[in-house]
């Protein structure tokens, strides 16, 4: 059962642009070390103008997320090197819209985003700025079709 409480919401408009994730962790302290432990129940795409939500496993014939999936694990690596506690993260939920709305970049922003809100951990306004305009440039130089690496922000293909 997802806690719709725990759901950090990215909307932004910014130069024109949109940014747009939903994305809903279960955060909670590891004495022994890190862990990521995805746990999609979305249904993928649906329909036209519907929020798509990733789903456990790709559905044959649907749209497949494994861009979304690796992103929401980069942001997360990210964050989990800027901290010394150790950390077990379930990922619940990562929703959003393909190509229009959201991309790989935006998801792994919410990501950061929604880690840092949940333990209290906050980022050097430097490097909260560098990691912020990174995503909100990510609709240009086709970049939106790549995975963002945020530990040396630039793009993996």
């Amino acid at each position: 059962m997802i806690n719709d409480q725990l759901d950090y919401r990215l909307l932004k408009i910014k130069n024109g642009k949109p940014f747009f994730a939903i994305i809903n962790l279960e955060i909670s302290t590891n004495y022994n070390q890190n862990e990521i432990i995805e746990e999609y129940t979305g249904e993928g795409w649906i329909r036209i103008g519907d929020i798509e939500n990733v789903p456990a496993k790709d559905i044959e014939g649907k749209i497949g997320y494994k861009d979304w999936k690796e992103a929401v694990i980069k942001g997360l690596e990210f964050v989990l090197s800027k901290t010394n506690q150790k950390w077990t993260v379930k990922i619940k939920k990562i929703e959003g819209r393909i190509a229009t709305d959201t991309n790989p970049t935006i998801v792994g922003y919410a990501t950061i985003l929604a880690f840092c809100k949940q333990t209290n951990l906050e980022l050097d306004l430097d490097l909260n700025s560098k990691i912020e305009n990174f995503a909100f440039n990510s609709w240009e130089n086709k970049n939106y079709e790549k995975i963002p690496n945020f530990i040396n922000l630039n793009y993996e293909l």
